[in-house]
């Protein structure tokens, strides 16, 4: 059984992305735009909570192997994504020779 407190921070993690879910049909971003600066702040707080999240989750489960794995998939799902992106990242900063000159 989770503790009150994972329970909250699912519950913030919820509410954070409703909130990121409203700001984006109201403002509408491309996928060559800057992302609205207010969905930023709300993904990085939603990372903060999840990074709390998982010693909780793993230690309220840690005798349900298929609910760890489970967690394990939903904490994996978006890898691919950031290694994406932190590969189109490292293409847009420029080489140390050219940053010289």
């Amino acid at each position: 059984m989770l503790n009150d407190r994972a329970q909250e921070l699912f519950k913030l993690v919820g509410e954070k992305v409703a909130e990121v879910k409203r700001l984006d049909k109201e403002n509408p971003t491309g996928p060559d735009e800057e992302t609205d600066p207010r969905i930023v702040a709300l993904l990085a707080e939603m990372d903060e909570h999840i990074k709390e999240l998982d010693p909780l989750v793993r230690k309220a489960y840690r005798y349900r192997p298929e609910a760890i794995l489970e967690w394990d998939e939903i904490m994996h799902m978006n890898d691919d994504l950031k290694k994406k992106e932190d590969a189109d990242a490292s293409i847009d900063e420029p080489l140390a020779s050219e940053a010289e000159s």
